[in-house]
């Protein structure tokens, strides 16, 4: 089985933007804004279907989230669970009622730090017995909610996390993206991705979709020192400028056909914004 999530993780990780972002003086941002993971366990009796979670983008797995739906003595169990994976130290955000172990379901700006409680073994996301939820499962029907991570690089701990949706069934799931503080042992906020939560920077860079195959670029005038980049699915940057005003025009044209992430960095922080070419 290693071997056969290494080969998926390769293919997987080639697709993966990736980017780094200051975030003030006790903390880096690296964001991989990754292809969609959707995995539906369709009655899978022989074992679980995978999604991976490379966190820092090394091609060495931090986590795997993994869904079963099975039947045992005609009752029908789909659940989703998350597992650290490689390195010592690797954990996830629980609680533990009742004695079992439930991964958190944070919100946007919750805060990743030591201050959770933290498991180095599987969690439970979601669980359905019979299509009835029998339990308090935090991620049952859930969307764009985060996965708290802590793993470790060169011996040191970083915070982390992964957006998730999960559907009511238990057995369906989405991983979206990721990301985590560069600094060991710093904390970061959950849908963090630059030093301004992504909340705050979108208020402030707007992508307009124009007509002629172009996005206009809105920037409030408290950015500074803007860069605004079209980034190809394999990581190859296809086009960079400098912003000089309020907006800035982004040429689509001319682009072979599939998905480009533009990214408009700043001082501040960054944004990105994914766009299809047809």
């Amino acid at each position: 089985m290693k071997k056969e999530l290494q080969n998926k993780l390769s293919r997987y990780t080639a697709a993966a933007v990736t980017l780094v972002a200051a975030a003030g003086a006790n903390a880096q941002v690296v964001y991989t804004d990754a292809p969609d993971q959707t995995i539906d366990d369709d009655a899978d009796a022989n074992g679980f279907s995978f999604g991976l979670i490379d966190l820092d983008n090394d091609m060495n797995l931090d986590f795997i989230v993994a869904a079963r739906d099975t039947t045992v003595s005609g009752t029908r169990y789909r659940y989703t669970l998350a597992a650290p994976y490689g390195s010592a130290g690797n954990a996830i955000a629980n609680e533990n009622p009742s004695g079992y172990d439930y991964a958190l379901a944070l919100n946007m700006n919750d805060v990743i730090d030591a201050g959770l409680t933290w498991l180095s073994a599987t969690n439970t996301m979601a669980f359905n017995v019979n299509s009835a939820n029998p339990y308090n499962e935090n991620w049952n029907g859930v969307t764009d909610k985060y996965l708290a991570l802590k793993f470790a690089i060169g011996g040191n701990m970083h915070y982390g996390w992964a957006r998730l949706d999960v559907d009511a069934i238990g057995d369906v799931f989405t991983i979206k993206d990721w990301a985590y503080n560069a600094t060991a042992d710093a904390s970061i906020l959950a849908g963090q991705t630059t030093g301004l939560v992504s909340e705050q920077m979108d208020q402030m860079v707007h992508f307009v979709n124009q007509a002629d195959n172009t996005v206009k670029v809105v920037i409030n005038e408290n950015l500074t020192n803007g860069t605004i980049s079209v980034v190809s699915a394999t990581g190859a940057v296809v086009s960079t400028g400098k912003v000089d005003g309020e907006t800035f025009i982004v040429d689509m044209n001319g682009l072979s056909a599939g998905v480009y992430v533009i990214s408009a960095e700043f001082n501040e922080g960054s944004m990105t914004k994914k766009m299809m070419v047809h």
